[in-house]
């Protein structure tokens, strides 16, 4: 090979290997930043998930006893061991709360409608006082 051919393929190599340090380099800090940010988006969605527990907790008076499958206990237990919820018991509520914040424009439906019902009845009965007394058994 000619000298000149030879130079100019030395050069050719110290370009590529000059171009796969930046490439290194480009992707470290991706990576870096990507694992950053994924682990302050973590901490966030935690703090979020801590804060709806606690609010749970403060306005939670009533006691219901439920029996939920095994899946279902896995993932309570799995707000648990992460440190999202204290006990089986305060991620049960935080996920109660949750459903129906997700579900809420059915829950405004079912209550429109139990409303009317329950108007319903209350008309039923005004029209048997009305017109024969109350009913006895």
């Amino acid at each position: 090979m000619s000298e000149g051919k030879q130079k100019a393929a030395n050069r050719l190599i110290d370009e590529m290997e000059h171009l796969v340090d930046d490439v290194n380099k480009v992707v470290r800090v991706a990576v870096t930043r990507g694992s950053a940010a994924a682990d302050a988006l973590g901490e966030n969605i935690k703090d979020s998930v801590k804060g709806t527990i606690q609010g749970v907790r403060a306005s939670r008076d009533n006691v219901v006893m439920v029996r939920v499958s095994k899946e279902s206990i896995e993932r309570l237990d799995t707000l648990v061991d992460a440190g999202i919820a204290r006990s089986r018991s305060a991620a049960t509520a935080f996920l109660i709360d949750e459903g129906v914040k997700a579900r809420q424009g059915l829950f405004d439906k079912i209550a429109d409608k139990v409303d009317k019902i329950r108007k319903t009845k209350q008309e039923l009965r005004n029209l048997l006082d009305e017109d024969n007394g109350p009913l006895t058994a």
